[in-house]
């Protein structure tokens, strides 16, 4: 029976590998969700190798062009340096807790767990209905201005949201250049056109101007999805950076007025907001290459639509795991509050 049963054992565990090679070879992204899932490596570098790799294979290229790479622009705006220096002040506040939780006895310690478990449940994410997820994505427009300045001020740190909100501007005003030019202007010229040309105009001219229509349309879309790239890269590497600095401030700036329990309320509520709005943002990207896309065949524009839908998801993600990394931060800044002897 012994032998059955391991051997059995054996047959599932083959049958499992096999299947698991199987999905990989088929799925390219299933390699990258598993890592991601399995949290082997950080974020940060996750991001560095995708980037490094980009870079090798544009090096190969002979022709220059203008990059729409989420990796190489997140980077460009510093990104990654905010999101490394974040996971810095994590890991090192980390290293403290324990090393205080270490030093205490069984009486000392059950209390001190007790408010960092506390801590910790408001960064659980929670699961909320269908209705309460669209309406928290719903565009609040100048609303999120006032709303991360206001959440800012909760927190009593000195930091301002100024850098996030010239990139959201900066975004939404490429929005509404990029409603301009989508082919309506372009179809309303092409309805005058009969009036407009002679009888004689040969089939030839006419096929001429029809390929000049749908290159100027391929090259607006193109266009549309290299500013969503960016706009995506920038406005989440200045979230990042916004957590980043508060993460220091909590750290090491001025004496906290609130109770790490309320300012992990606060931070939950920041980081809602800025995922909304880079969802919002992918959203309207993604509507103005439908528009300006629609005479594309289907194969051709589905997938640069993906793509942008694909990196907004991703950079809620990113900023999601940035938030994360600041429980560590509030929890040793709930020590030394409550413990001061803790900072020696």
């Amino acid at each position: 029976g012994k032998s059955v049963l391991s051997g059995g054992l054996d047959a599932l565990e083959f049958i499992g590998k096999t299947t698991m090679n199987v999905l990989a070879e088929s799925d390219p992204g299933f390699k990258r969700t598993k890592t991601l899932m399995a949290r082997t490596v950080s974020l940060s570098q996750l991001l560095r190798e995708a980037k490094e790799k980009e870079k090798q294979r544009r090096a190969q290229q002979l022709t220059v062009e203008r990059t729409a790479h989420y990796g190489l622009l997140f980077d460009e705006f510093q990104g990654l340096s905010h999101l490394e220096a974040l996971e810095i002040l994590s890991n090192e506040s980390e290293a403290q807790i324990q090393s205080y939780l270490a030093t205490l006895d069984e009486e000392q310690l059950e209390p001190v767990k007790k408010d960092l478990i506390a801590i910790k449940e408001i960064f659980l994410p929670k699961e909320s209905d269908d209705e309460v997820l669209q309406a928290q994505k719903a565009d609040m427009g100048e609303e999120f201005v006032s709303m991360l300045t206001e959440l800012l001020f909760e927190l009593h740190v000195a930091a301002t949201p100024d850098k996030l909100n010239k990139a959201r501007k900066k975004a939404h005003e490429w929005l509404e250049e990029a409603s301009f030019s989508t082919p309506v202007d372009i179809e309303e010229k092409l309805k005058e056109k009969p009036g407009e040309h002679d009888e004689e105009k040969t089939g030839k001219e006419d096929k001429i101007d029809s390929d000049k229509t749908e290159v100027d349309k391929n090259k607006t879309v193109e266009e549309i999805y290299m500013l969503s790239i960016e706009s995506l890269a920038e406005v989440t590497a200045r979230c990042i950076e916004q957590l980043h600095k508060v993460a220091e401030l909590i750290l090491h700036g001025q004496e906290v007025e609130k109770t790490a329990q309320d300012q992990a309320k606060v931070l939950t509520n920041l980081t809602s907001a800025m995922c909304n709005e880079v969802s919002s943002l992918s959203k309207k990207f993604s509507d103005s290459l439908t528009a300006a896309g629609s005479s594309m065949k289907a194969e051709i524009l589905n997938p640069i639509i993906n793509c942008v839908l694909l990196e907004g998801c991703n950079s809620t993600t990113y900023i999601q795991d940035a938030f994360q990394l600041l429980l560590p931060v509030l929890q040793i800044s709930h020590i030394h509050t409550s413990c001061p002897k803790a900072q020696e």
